[in-house]
């Protein structure tokens, strides 16, 4: 084809023979050249056939199917944001005392201020979106703003007595067998002792057959337990079989202590998970006893300064306490982190800490949100239907309703002191009913109570627990556990002992027998 050509209004094929004008040939015959022309004409055409054909569609009857296309869409959305509203919406219960899996953690921002208002949302609550507004202070004619009863905690006056070691077998026979008991608690702080640290803590997640998991790791509450149940006997830092032990275990704490904001957490980058707030609680619980059964004014910086951090972390209107400061609206406690602070509080009273009385005012109105039967029953969180109420929850709500004031007769308190002695509630070593955890609030309650009630569930708790106590064993470091108690099998789910380990369930199978001189029955018998 020439240089001079034009394109022609049709598609073809032209053949010629030869080459092209100006060009040099390298073949030596003729050459058949075929040449494809398009006419853009006919490109512009075969557009508008494709309009022309979309055109006709619509007009018979692709509106409608349009149509149809947009209405389904929008249901869609619609069951989407129901189904993300109800997911928003659903209370992420953990376990009553537990660490949680690795999640989303969260790193601190201390501050010296009290209630600091920048602080991420916590992620274990995430309904607590809804907590303000939904769960306002009791209003006029309900059941707790109709009570006549005041929030005014009971007296702490002698409140450790019973660990004088002049007085604790007398009270131990209590348990209708004081030689059984104080063997078996002996035997238990022997195998604690054995499991502490050079540098004076204790571990949940490793150094002995069937330890904690590794995301159970919190050497603050290890130590923290551990100290509990050497004071509950009435060892201290400066007198007792255990003297060392207790001493080195209470110099690692107030080595770890945060000299700014008073926390108490060793893993202090993983504040929002579950063990930040339970390991405070107790090493204060701890550091309080220390002081106000020795009077030693070196440990009384470190408590005061440990009950100022619970102080401020308490939710500034709802009350509770959770894994973090509660510093927002939407954040909301939880039952149980709410009474191991509550206890701390409590046990800063016994050492001579002044604590503001409105804590204990705002710690009684989220028992009021959390309470079902008028308070003769307990759940987890605010918001949770009645059906979250469990045994172990309505004992911890029970406890701190004593520690608060209730007097003996109340009426919710007897109905619900009388829940928790049901046949079914029994103390039961097997699988899949053993809950020491349960069983440590029950046997504070009744403790409280006295009477009939006390007796039969002693005499239950010491059969169950004594009994079980592994009494033979290797002495060799990483399989010793004679004294202690296995894991295995598992208990309830609500227990957490499979995860949290044998120092874990160790500890509070000790508390447990120590209760008849741990502390003084509230109401004095």
């Amino acid at each position: 084809m020439s240089s001079g050509d034009q394109p022609q209004p049709d598609r073809r094929k032209r053949e010629s023979t030869g080459t092209s004008p100006g060009s040099k040939s390298r073949s030596r015959g003729p050459r058949t050249v075929i040449s494809i022309e398009f006419d853009p004409t006919e490109h512009r055409t075969e557009n508008q056939t494709w309009f022309e054909k979309f055109r006709r569609w619509a007009k018979s009857g692709g509106k409608g199917l349009a149509v149809s296309l947009l209405v389904h869409a929008a249901i869609l959305m619609i069951l989407g944001l129901i189904v993300l509203q109800t997911q928003q919406r659903k209370v992420i219960d953990t376990l009553i005392l537990t660490w949680s899996e690795p999640g989303t953690l969260v790193q601190p921002a201390p501050s010296k201020s009290r209630r600091p208002t920048t602080s991420p949302v916590e992620v274990a609550s995430i309904a607590g979106s809804e907590l303000v507004e939904k769960n306002p202070s009791p209003t006029p004619g309900s059941s707790a703003a109709s009570s006549p009863l005041g929030v005014v905690p009971v007296g702490v006056g002698g409140a450790l007595s019973g660990r004088n070691p002049r007085l604790r077998n007398a009270t131990l026979e209590q348990l209708g067998g004081s030689s059984d008991a104080e063997r078996s608690i002996k035997a238990g702080l022997g195998w604690l002792a054995r499991h502490q640290t050079s540098d004076g803590h204790w571990e949940l997640h490793q150094g002995y057959p069937d330890a904690g998991r590794s995301y159970v790791k919190t050497d603050t509450g290890a130590t923290a337990l551990a100290l509990l149940a050497f004071l509950g006997h009435g060892d201290t830092h400066q007198s007792g079989e255990h003297q060392q032990v207790v001493e080195k275990g209470l110099k690692w704490l107030r080595e770890i202590q945060d000299p700014v904001t008073g926390d108490l957490h060793d893993q202090r980058q993983e504040q929002g998970r579950n063990a930040a707030f339970y390991a405070h609680s107790m090493a204060t619980i701890a550091l309080c006893e220390a002081l106000a059964m020795t009077h030693d004014a070196q440990l009384q910086p470190a408590a005061e300064l440990a009950v100022k951090y619970l102080v401020e972390s308490q939710h500034p209107d709802m009350g509770g306490w959770k894994y973090r400061p509660l510093t927002q609206r939407v954040m909301s406690g939880d039952i149980s982190v709410t009474a191991w602070a509550l206890m701390a509080l409590h046990s800063a009273r016994i050492a001579g800490i002044s604590v503001p009385p409105e804590e204990f005012q705002r710690s009684s109105g989220f028992l009021d949100r959390v309470q079902e039967h008028d308070g003769a029953r307990y759940k987890y969180e605010p918001n949770e239907p009645e059906s979250r109420v469990t045994v172990a929850r309505t004992a911890i709500g029970l406890l701190c309703r004593q520690w608060l004031g209730w007097p003996k007769t109340h009426p919710p308190l007897v109905d619900g002191v009388k829940f928790l002695m049901e046949d079914r509630n029994r103390p039961q070593w097997s699988a899949g009913r053993r809950n020491v955890f349960e069983w440590y609030y029950i046997t504070q309650v009744v403790h409280n109570m006295g009477g009939d009630d006390w007796k039969l569930w002693s005499t239950a708790i010491l059969e169950s627990v004594v009994k079980n106590q592994v009494s033979a064993g290797s002495s060799k470091p990483g399989q010793d556990v004679r004294g202690s108690w296995s894991p295995r099998p598992e208990g309830e789910g609500e227990e957490y002992a499979d995860k949290a380990g044998r120092l874990y369930l160790t500890a509070m199978c000790v508390l447990i027998l120590e209760t008849p001189y741990r502390h003084r029955p509230i109401y004095g018998e």
